[in-house]
């Protein structure tokens, strides 16, 4: 890639117009030449230049200059054991992975950038570099490489996991137990983790989650991984409510709960209320379902990710409807609708049209009724929410067929057996 084109890659990246770039440096047609690769552009040019974009003159002068990997290298390295990266180093990742046809680094790098975004929900942003890293890194990769390749693969999971694309996601925790060796390490927990929470997402019966969830408990608790064992605790917990196990769920959360007060962790605390919530909720001791989630929302300043509100709020809007308290109803929904205006919730999105479709029921408006069900089975689709486009996609087909729409309950029949996996 000659200089002129790296410019353009650069200031693309960087987000700046031609004139933004060389204000106050020299023309835009200068610049649109050396971008063009029509001149050369001068030393005083490059230098200015690579000021402005906040990068090194040796890097966009050669990017393959020889300084370059090992400072790559250093950024992963530092990203994998600290988790912390300036947007400086950041953008220099970006940037390079375009360029280099180093496994090993590529590895490194995708691992590094996918993981990021991910953890920061920059999911929409990430979409590209996700599409990119799958066209570059072959699907078998030399033993020599395995460890940066299970990095790179559990990255990859991490960011369907929260795309809730949880077929793909299955996919590649699957992918990387097949290639952990047999002496059982941290990273086999954290596979076994990540496989309990997809298969609770797709499968109704929960005894294969909390097969996965048992085995992710023991290896964490026999490594001492205290904040570990909690998380893995309150997943169980809420697998044992799925299977209306509601005594062993209460149990099992009064375990994580204990363990919480001991840590001291106050993200917890938000958590272990909304799982109470969820579980009296299911007992139908809505007084205190009640109690949890409204307790759970004014802790919620402790969530890592302030989006998680939006479950919160979604149950608590299923039991106002079970009240038919319109008001709290329509005031929960509107806080609802403002989260995901900018952050995408896919699973509780969908839920959240067909409570607006089984309202519209309620009303008798079987018109308005049909089409939010419709809209949310459309979106259910799209954002691979397969179990729940199952369950909607039934309920509509039934009511179509109580209505002698025959052909509209067939499709959505049919949409509900396409998307069954059990």
């Amino acid at each position: 890639m000659n200089v002129g084109e790296r410019i353009r890659q650069i200031r693309i990246h960087k987000e700046f117009t031609q004139g933004e770039l060389v204000s106050g440096i020299c023309s835009i047609t200068y610049l649109s030449r050396i971008e063009n690769g029509q001149i050369k552009p001068s030393t005083s040019f490059l230098e200015k230049v690579a000021e402005k974009l906040d990068v090194g003159y040796k890097f966009l002068v050669d990017a393959d200059h020889e300084d370059v990997e090992p400072k790559l290298l250093q950024i992963c390295e530092k990203y994998k054991k600290e988790k912390i990266i300036s947007e400086k180093d950041l953008s220099l990742l970006e940037l390079y992975v375009r360029e280099t046809n180093s496994i090993p680094l590529l590895l490194k790098a995708y691992g590094t950038l996918i993981y990021y975004h991910a953890r920061n929900n920059n999911l929409k942003y990430i979409e590209t570099i996700v599409e990119q890293a799958s066209q570059l890194i072959p699907n078998r990769v030399e033993t020599k490489n395995s460890d940066d390749f299970i990095y790179y693969l559990m990255a990859r999971g991490h960011y369907y996991y929260y795309k809730q694309d949880n077929i793909t996601a299955q996919e590649i925790y699957v992918q990387i137990e097949s290639l952990l060796g047999v002496e059982e390490s941290v990273q086999h927990a954290d596979v076994y983790y990540n496989l309990s929470i997809i298969k609770q997402r797709l499968y109704q019966d929960q005894s294969i989650s909390r097969l996965y969830s048992t085995k992710a408990y023991e290896l964490y608790k026999k490594l001492n991984m205290e904040d570990r064992v909690i998380d893995t605790l309150i997943i169980l917990a809420l697998q044992y409510h799925l299977d209306k196990l509601h005594d062993k769920a209460l149990e099992t959360l009064k375990q994580a709960e204990l363990g919480v007060n001991s840590t001291s962790n106050s993200m917890y605390f938000p958590i272990i209320s909304y799982n109470y919530a969820k579980i009296y909720q299911g007992l139908k001791d809505y007084t205190n379902a009640i109690k949890y989630y409204e307790k759970s929302l004014q802790l919620s300043e402790f969530l890592h990710n302030e989006t998680d509100k939006v479950y919160t709020l979604r149950s608590l809007i299923e039991i106002h409807i079970e009240f038919k308290d319109w008001e709290n109803v329509n005031r929960l929904m509107d806080d609802a609708f403002k989260i995901l205006a900018v952050q995408d919730v896919p699973y509780a999105h969908v839920q959240l049209y067909s409570f607006k479709a089984t309202i519209f029921k309620l009303r008798g408006d079987y018109y308005g009724y049909e089409k939010e069900m419709q809209k949310a089975i459309e979106m259910g689709l799209e954002k691979k929410q397969y179990t729940l486009v199952r369950e909607l996609a039934t309920e509509l087909g039934n009511h179509f067929y109580d209505n002698r729409a025959y052909k509209m309950s067939a499709k959505y029949l049919k949409i509900s057996v396409e998307n069954s996996l059990n």
